[in-house]
């Protein structure tokens, strides 16, 4: 069972099925005053506005709501809100995780701060309180669309070109970060993380995920049986629907049969701008393929589609819909084809980094003199250049300055070798990635052209103000 619509008089203004009991008991066409209340539990995405020091408990936040958020068809607050909290809770960085980061040459690692928004401001400055969970932030955010399938092509031009084209995709997307808003923030960001001690800051434009803990109430609405006569109506082949996830997937655990939901987090409408699908309804399948990531470096794979959409008032349609566009961070290295599949990808330049590393490892032994600098005590070091390049790729920058400190070929093989066998575990014998979509990901679902009819909700006992519907079987 589960409390969908607060009121009788709200479900019988909606569903088609109540139609006549509403036209029965008021006056035609005449409109009823709904209250516009965010349910607790739906995700708000928020970004930072101004980079975060991570010191001390309470140090201010601030951040700005980019994507809206809807009460059934109702736009109730839009992108470009604000919303005020503090660093609630700082955690002690894990023995395991100082290793970690001083094998990477890190002397600082990050400790992980914890959010809270408190207070949401509405354009106009009207400020309302509220309580939030806020998952941790995702520095870099990108938003993947299902693609079509690729050309065939020769197996050697093939790999040559793709690695050609991720070079070309990762020198636009870099030059689009430093245009992008804070860039010299962003810069400086990218460089001070490089030193082995640096401060910590959660950069401008961090997105988090709060999750409202109360209802918020903001007003009511008039609405009118004619505005709602296309409610639960077919949904046009090939329309595209943004929802949340309700169910936290991952390639790792789940596997064939297991159930996903999403919710409706924007309403449909048809060409005619009639409300085809509110906020609220709630598409249900089961996750159709599933593999696991494996050793030398083979990533996952995760298939779902959704098979039935309830709508608020509990009436059921079968639908055939997948996957068409994701909010995902960067760092999870996944597509999504043709198909709605979402697959983990390996960088294109998995084979080429190692053998790099292998390379300056087997040369950091090369006796030519002529590559070589005469140390201040007639001894003969390693060169500068080569040592320092060595260090970094072994050791990070701390590694860097160790090497052209000592100048001792000891020194910088010890580096290289270190660096080329870690290039070589985690590059191509380490297991892959796995298909990870955290619980409250924002998605865009597309609708097949198969759909079954409405289905009418259950009758149920309900309580006063409230109506409880338990869902129908498929």
């Amino acid at each position: 069972m589960r409390t969908i619509i607060p009121s009788l008089g709200i479900l019988f203004l909606l569903s088609p099925f109540c139609m006549a009991h509403s036209r029965a008991s008021k006056p035609p066409g005449k409109s009823q005053a709904i209250p516009l209340t965010v349910k607790p539990g739906v995700p708000i995405r928020v970004a930072l506005e101004k980079s975060v020091r991570v010191k001390h408990v309470g140090t201010p936040v601030e951040g700005r709501i980019v994507q809206p958020i809807y009460v059934f068809n109702q736009k109730v607050i839009p992108a470009g809100s604000t919303l005020l909290g503090n660093v609630s809770k700082i955690d002690p960085v894990s023995r395991t995780k100082r290793i970690e980061a001083l094998a990477n040459g890190d002397l600082t690692p990050f400790h992980k701060a914890h959010i809270e928004f408190n207070t949401l401001v509405l354009k106009g400055g009207k400020r309302v309180p509220i309580q939030t969970a806020v998952s941790p932030g995702t520095t870099q955010v990108i938003q993947l669309v299902a693609g079509g399938k690729d050309k065939k092509t020769g197996r050697i031009k093939g790999k040559v070109g793709e690695v050609r084209q991720e070079f070309e995709n990762e020198k636009k997307q870099a030059i689009e970060d430093i245009k992008a808003p804070h860039k010299l923030k962003w810069v400086e960001g990218m460089l001070t993380a490089q030193l082995p001690f640096h401060r910590q800051f959660l950069p401008a434009g961090t997105q988090f995920t709060a999750t409202l803990k109360d209802p918020l109430k903001l007003g009511t609405e008039n609405y009118s049986p004619q505005a709602m006569k296309k409610v639960g109506s077919k949904i046009p082949p090939g329309s595209t629907v943004h929802v949340w996830l309700a169910t936290p997937l991952s390639s790792a655990k789940d596997h064939r049969g297991t159930p996903v939901e999403a919710v409706v987090s924007q309403p449909l409408f048809s060409k005619d701008h009639q409300l085809l699908l509110p906020e609220g309804s709630r598409l249900e399948g089961t996750v159709t393929d599933a593999m696991p990531a494996r050793r030398l470096n083979r990533n996952g794979k995760l298939r779902f589609a959704f098979t039935r959409i309830e709508l608020p008032h509990g009436a059921t349609r079968t639908v055939e819909a997948s996957l068409q566009a994701a909010t995902v961070a960067k760092a999870s290295h996944l597509k999504i084809d043709s198909e709605g599949g979402a697959h983990a990808v390996s960088s294109k330049k998995k084979y080429i980094m190692p053998a790099i590393d292998v390379l300056l490892a087997t040369t950091s032994f090369d006796s030519d003199p002529q590559s070589r600098a005469i140390q201040e005590g007639g001894g003969q070091g390693s060169d500068i250049g080569s040592g320092a390049l060595r260090g970094g790729f072994g050791f990070g920058l701390m590694g860097s300055l160790i090497a052209m400190a000592a100048r001792l070929q000891p020194v910088t093989a010890g580096f290289a070798f270190y660096g080329a066998a870690m290039s070589i575990y985690s590059h191509i014998l380490a297991r892959g990635s796995q298909v990870v979509f955290p619980k409250d990901t924002p998605m865009e679902i597309r609708f097949g052209t198969h759909e079954g009819p409405l289905v009418p909700p259950r009758k149920k006992a309900a309580t006063p103000g409230t109506q409880s519907i338990a869902k129908n079987s498929t």
